[in-house]
């Protein structure tokens, strides 16, 4: 089961739905957490599996077409304030780049969450 689920809501903002290629570098079935590289940056960043897909059918070292729904905490306090507007400002979109290099400073901040995948 997710943990997942239980941050939906309060504590964060939805911010956009993505699909993109990635390659599954590692995967832990237990945590329902894994590692991939964004096919189209070469970034790597991690991510949750929602409650609906199964952790234990996807492959490690195979590329998939995967559709993620990205989520940033409401609790932006000890976020540099040259960054803070991306955590505040909803109605700009930002690229799925952005996301990872913003998962890189501020990991507990973002959410990956995987809603959909399919083999490439």
């Amino acid at each position: 089961m997710s943990t997942f689920s239980s941050f939906k809501g309060s504590a964060w903002n939805y911010r956009v739905i993505a699909t993109r290629p990635i390659l599954v570098k590692d995967k832990n079935d237990r945590l329902r957490k894994a590692v991939a590289i964004d096919l189209l940056s070469s970034l790597p960043f991690a991510f949750e599996f929602s409650n609906e897909i199964s952790a234990e059918a996807v492959e490690v070292e195979k590329q998939f077409s995967a559709t993620f729904k990205i989520y940033t905490s409401k609790n932006v306090q000890d976020v540099d304030s040259a960054l803070i507007e991306f955590f505040e400002v909803l109605d700009v979109d930002q690229n799925f780049e952005n996301f990872i290099r913003a998962y890189w400073i501020y990991p507990t901040l973002i959410i990956f969450e995987l809603t959909r995948i399919e083999p490439l």
